[in-house]
């Protein structure tokens, strides 16, 4: 790296000549700030200093074994491809190409040039303003964990295979939580009455019954198989989840992991409904003819087609609104069926079995939130009882 003194409009500025980080050429210009006249020596000394300062910014030989961080996450990426499931790679790609590459490219850093400064700016960035949906405000905490999880990854293997020699994410505090946290949504028996109305003759309607009877998540809801359904022996099993990233996939087993197949009895309400979906798929299956979709799933569009999971979620969400219902996410339907099942006095341990809760902690959360609502709506009704 190279340097010299030019005068412009009376004053001396530096200009530093070298080769950037891609071996091209470059320049960079600072002001001295020292008046020409009478300043030459100081400007000099001043010049010395400044190209000490920027001497990261110049190639060297040594650059060519270093690669930056924007390409070691491009390649640790591509190398989890076939070691993980694709939709949690896919939610890494999401997490990779949208947020993280965009934010660190600029910065040109390589791998060992980051460090947990680097990594606490991104978190607090991200927390402030970092949606990418134009909405304002950031990502949740519980989002940025998860990008989290990416930077820890990453850096433990290049210090596996000794291209750093510490993991820079270790430690590495996420945003403090100042949002309110949030808090699901209980329906009682009479709201998820006239929630089912309004959704009389709407194709959802029967997901919706059964979810509520069983407390479903909505990926086992679209997981439910004709072929997980023992008319006979009256059982059906919650063997097969439907998740989606990029790509609709199947997985087998429940998302607790607690067990590969959960159990439950048809109810005789159940029973019908079921009987009624399997007439209908007949009935469909007649119609399209050749261009019937085949499969064994039993929530399809008539031309068997498998709804996509954020369907559910938009069409669940528009039919409230168009029927002035209160707003829930489908996943509150599962909470409601916790709500209704201690109103008619289960215990906790019944209702972790029913939900399929991998530990009683899980369902001791949702039943505080139940009871704290009893207690408040409880406490409302002594309003104006008494006078002073």
């Amino acid at each position: 790296m190279t340097g010299r003194l030019y005068e412009r409009n009376g004053k001396y500025q530096a200009v530093l000549f070298y080769k950037d980080k891609d071996n091209k050429k470059a320049r960079l210009w600072r002001s001295t700030g020292y008046d020409v006249k009478g300043n030459k020596k100081k400007a000099e000394a001043l010049l010395t200093d400044i190209i000490e300062e920027n001497k990261h910014l110049e190639y060297n030989e040594a650059d060519r074994s270093r690669i930056l961080f924007v390409q070691a996450i491009k390649d640790w990426l591509e190398g989890t491809k076939n070691k993980i499931e694709r939709s949690t790679h896919e939610g890494y790609m999401n997490y990779v190409n949208r947020h993280i590459v965009p934010y660190f490219e600029p910065l040109k850093l390589y791998l060992d040039e980051v460090s947990p400064k680097h990594i606490k700016g991104y978190y607090e960035y991200k927390y402030s303003g970092g949606r990418l949906d134009g909405k304002s405000g950031g990502l949740s905490v519980r989002s940025i964990k998860k990008h989290s999880i990416v930077f820890k990854q990453v850096f433990k293997d290049a210090v596996i295979s000794e291209q750093i020699m510490r993991n820079p994410a270790t430690g590495v505090p996420l945003p403090k939580n100042e949002r309110p946290e949030f808090k699901g949504v209980f329906l009682t028996g009479d709201e998820a009455n006239r929630m089912l109305q309004a959704f009389a003759g709407h194709e959802l309607q029967a997901m919706v019954y059964i979810t509520l009877y069983y407390g479903l998540r909505r990926s086992e809801a679209l997981g439910l198989k004709w072929s997980s359904v023992d008319f006979e022996s009256g059982i059906i099993k919650i063997q097969y989840r439907v998740v989606k990233m990029l790509t609709i996939e199947e997985k087998k087993g429940t998302k607790s992991g607690r067990s590969v197949v959960r159990t439950f009895p048809i109810l005789e309400d159940v029973r019908e409904v079921l009987l009624k979906l399997k007439q209908k798929e007949a009935e469909n299956r007649r119609i399209f003819g050749k261009s019937y979709h085949n499969s064994d799933y039993i929530f399809t569009w008539q031309d068997g087609r498998l709804y996509r999971p954020d369907y559910i979620t938009r069409g669940f969400q528009r039919v409230l609104k168009r029927n002035g219902l209160k707003v829930i996410r489908f996943h509150d339907l599962r909470h409601s069926t916790a709500s209704i099942l201690y109103d008619k006095g289960w215990e906790l341990k019944d209702i972790q079995e029913w939900l399929g809760h991998a530990d009683i902690e899980t369902t001791g959360n949702i039943y505080t939130q139940i009871t704290n609502q009893r207690k408040l709506a409880t406490a409302k009704s002594l309003e104006r009882t008494f006078t002073i």
